[in-house]
């Protein structure tokens, strides 16, 4: 079945809808009336960088240069905003746990009630209510890992979770890019959802293969232009699908949704599925946290077995060569996702064009702990409202100033989040 949204003012929401599957459509100009070309819908997304990273380009202006860790950017320049100097307020404190409040800070701008959990509900879920209105998912929330331990006698959920919802309750995370998927592509609930996907593996078939009776209808009325960004789609889907069905699992219990155990793979995974979820209207607002803060994941994928934390307290010219290698792979996994943003049309330009992108971290130096001059950067332009291309310095500014900025840029009003005293000129 072939669902058009009526919602007034939508643009994309057009459903492919088969028995346990619920596919969403990329944009198609044969949906889209030809005064409604120019209107975009709007997208954010959050990447969160643990335990701190260095890259503040030595010009500011257009002049500036990305390089290492940030050389992987240069394919989208243009798109490319590094802001330097903010700092996280909030975060600071004259007792330890540094990593909990850089991290629990970032997104809600207020200090994380000791020994908690209290946190005040985060930027994404404040934007989340008008962006995602009207979308099949609120936002996504996801983690490259699910543990975390408690620092300084703060909880442990301080140091794992990047969105909240408010008071006690973080944002429900998913580590398993399997489910992710589910819960994008498929219909009814989370159970409906799981009883359908053991069906379709024992019986050795796709989730689209439950709508290729409508995409092959659709693909007969729409332009040629159309049906080939539709056949790149649905085939792009059901390359993911066969990359997760094949993962190893990530225990050895029978039964176990299979995802990837491996984390680099896992990060790649949550970008691709990001993609979709940002390319179909599934949802505009997204939150990515790599790894837990203080995290002792290791890089051995990249030579450096020993633990990421390890490693972040290292403050030799060696210990800084070593983080910024790690930096540097994280940025080229982004780079690589807003290059594909960049390739799919959305209304009169791309995805990225009508995106606000932001990587960045509460701590800024992993081995003096600190919280100034963060490592901020963004990519995409907010249809306008961001220029691109440059390196922008706000010595001593409060951090929460780009959230109101962002928030503006995206369409919700805002005049004031956390410790914000203004807002700042991305233009």
């Amino acid at each position: 079945m072939l669902i058009k949204s009526t919602k007034k003012g939508t643009t994309r929401r057009s459903f492919l809808r088969g028995c346990g599957a619920w596919i969403s459509l990329p944009f198609l100009e044969y949906f889209v009336p030809g005064v409604a070309m120019a209107a975009s819908t709007k997208r954010v997304l959050y990447v969160y960088l643990p335990n701190g990273a260095q890259w503040k380009p030595a010009v500011t202006g257009s002049g500036f240069s990305l390089d290492h860790p940030l050389s992987d950017l240069q394919s989208v320049r243009d798109y490319v905003t590094v802001i330097s100097g903010l700092q996280l307020g909030p975060a600071k404190s004259t007792i330890n746990g540094d990593h909990s409040r850089g991290l629990t800070a970032f997104l809600s701008g207020q200090t994380p009630q000791f020994p908690g959990p209290n946190v005040s509900t985060t930027i994404d879920i404040t934007l989340a209510k008008t962006l995602s209105s009207g979308s099949r998912v609120s936002n996504l929330c996801l983690a490259g890992e699910e543990q975390a331990a408690s620092e300084s006698g703060y909880t442990a959920d301080y140091q794992a979770c990047l969105s909240w919802l408010g008071g006690a309750s973080p944002n429900p995370r998913d580590v398993d890019p399997g489910v992710v998927f589910d819960r994008i592509f498929g219909a009814g609930s989370d159970a409906d959802r799981e009883g359908q996907r053991v069906i379709r593996e024992a019986m050795g078939r796709s989730i689209l293969d439950a709508v290729v009776t409508e995409a092959q209808s659709l693909g007969k009325v729409i332009g040629a232009t159309d049906r080939a960004r539709l056949q790149e789609y649905l085939q792009s889907v059901r390359e993911l699908e066969g990359r997760l069905s094949k993962a190893p699992a990530s225990t050895c219990d029978a039964g176990t949704r299979p995802s990837s155990a491996a984390y680099e793979l896992r990060i790649q995974q949550f970008y691709e599925l990001i993609f979709h979820a940002f390319q179909c209207g599934v949802t505009q607002v997204a939150t990515l946290l790599l790894a837990s803060e203080s995290t002792n994941q290791s890089y051995d994928f990249i030579g450096l077995p020993s633990s990421h934390h390890d490693i972040s307290h290292d403050s030799s010219a060696e210990g800084y060569a070593k983080i910024a290698r790690i930096v540097a792979w994280h940025v080229k996994q982004f780079s690589l996702f807003c290059q594909r943003m960049r390739t799919v049309s959305d209304g009169a330009g791309n995805l990225l064009d009508s995106s606000i992108l932001l990587l960045g971290g509460g701590v800024a130096d992993g081995a003096r702990h600190t919280h100034d001059n963060l490592p901020v950067l963004l990519v995409g332009r907010g249809s306008g409202a961001v220029r691109g291309g440059q390196h922008l310095n706000f010595e001593g500014t409060p951090f929460c100033n780009l959230h109101v900025t962002m928030a503006n840029a995206l369409g919700v009003t805002m005049s004031k989040f956390g410790d914000s005293n203004g807002s700042l000129g991305l233009t």
